[in-house]
């Protein structure tokens, strides 16, 4: 008999925690680092690190405080190994920002919840313009070339669609009695 199936069944198992807290475990190590590229970094080795110790996770306990425990020393880790003629956090502020960061990741993100539900209700021209300004590659100026419009009709077109949303979460969280 090999191991092979119990290991499958880790990396699924690994899989399901890690692809739920994804995005909030990268926002976490991004509130410790205040350049986008070295937070991706740090996600990254973090995600490595997560995998090879999940033998040594408890699964009766929360997965995302676990695994931001072990992001916060990999965050301390990189600060401490590199000397770069830049700003980089004092140890003892990502400390405090972790703490105060890590008190949060126990709680649902009811905002982020009513988020994803109020981009559900948008039309997909607005959801396009929200993913042009916040995940894709592309810049605004590109996207405004290719489709021949100028560039500040799209910023107009993205802030508008920012407020709609904004005012839905605002509705929401106000419907479910959550503070903004």
């Amino acid at each position: 008999m090999t191991d092979e199936p119990r290991q499958d069944a880790d990396y699924e198992h690994f899989l399901e925690h890690f692809s739920r807290d994804r995005d909030r475990l990268f926002g976490y190590i991004y509130a410790l680092l205040p350049h986008k590229a070295d937070a991706e970094d740090v996600f990254q080795r973090s995600s490595l690190l997560l995998w090879k110790k999940f033998s040594d996770y408890d699964s009766s306990r929360p997965f995302l405080p676990w695994a931001c425990t072990i992001a916060h020393y990999e965050v301390k880790n990189f600060i401490r190994s590199v000397h770069r003629d830049r700003l980089q956090f004092d140890a003892d502020l990502v400390d405090k920002i972790a703490e105060t960061r890590g008190a949060s990741t126990t709680k649902p993100d009811l905002r982020l919840d009513a988020l994803r539900l109020c981009l559900q209700g948008i039309k997909s021209v607005e959801r396009e313009l929200i993913e042009l300004a916040y995940r894709d590659d592309t810049t605004v100026k590109e996207f405004a070339e290719t489709n021949e419009l100028s560039v500040q009709t799209l910023y107009n077109r993205i802030s508008l669609t920012r407020r709609k949303l904004l005012s839905c979460v605002k509705r929401r969280l106000a419907q479910q009695g959550a503070a903004i």
